[in-house]
């Protein structure tokens, strides 16, 4: 089935309206779109219809591509200072070995499981904040033994833990 067929300067409309690209600043992460301070090209409807409505991007026009710029070496200055803390983190984390007692019935098949929130909560005793998020679990841990868990510190920063699973009878 063939598309409808519109005038000529109606089709001209329609395509210079809704599929243009358009240039815009991030105020903020956007999910695979990219990181806070990138300048990006985005077609004109999704800018319109969700990104600027959000607060998530800006217009990237003469005069905010002059203070994106101004502001270009503060953004890297800190990104700098966030990565060094994420190392720091991360070496940290990469001497960690937790351990946790849970209770656990025959063949040491653990009653419920362990999850990335309990990970998170025994890392924070050891003195080591972090999101829940970014303590990597397939799949929640259900057996008793020494488990390996990745920990997404920073953008291309990960460690990893060891978590020792103990039963308790």
């Amino acid at each position: 089935m063939a598309g409808i067929a519109y005038p000529p300067e109606r089709a001209l409309a329609c395509e210079a309206r809704g599929n243009q690209p358009m240039k815009v600043i991030l105020r903020r992460d956007v999910r695979g779109l990219g990181r806070e301070g990138e300048v990006k090209d985005v077609k004109s409807g999704y800018a319109r219809n969700f990104l600027i409505p959000t607060g998530a991007v800006q217009v990237a026009d003469a005069g905010a591509l002059k203070n994106w710029e101004r502001h270009r070496t503060e953004r890297e200055d800190r990104e700098k200072a966030l990565q060094s803390e994420a190392e720091a983190t991360a070496e940290k984390l990469r001497g960690v070995r937790l351990e946790i007692g849970v209770k656990a019935g025959e063949k040491n098949r653990l009653f419920g499981s362990v999850t990335n929130r309990e990970i998170v909560e025994l890392l924070a005793k050891e003195g080591i904040e972090l999101d829940r998020h970014q303590v990597v679990l397939k799949e929640p841990i259900k057996t008793v033994g020494e488990h390996r868990v990745m920990v997404h510190v920073f953008s291309g920063i990960d460690a990893t833990v060891l978590v020792n699973v103990t039963p308790l009878h």
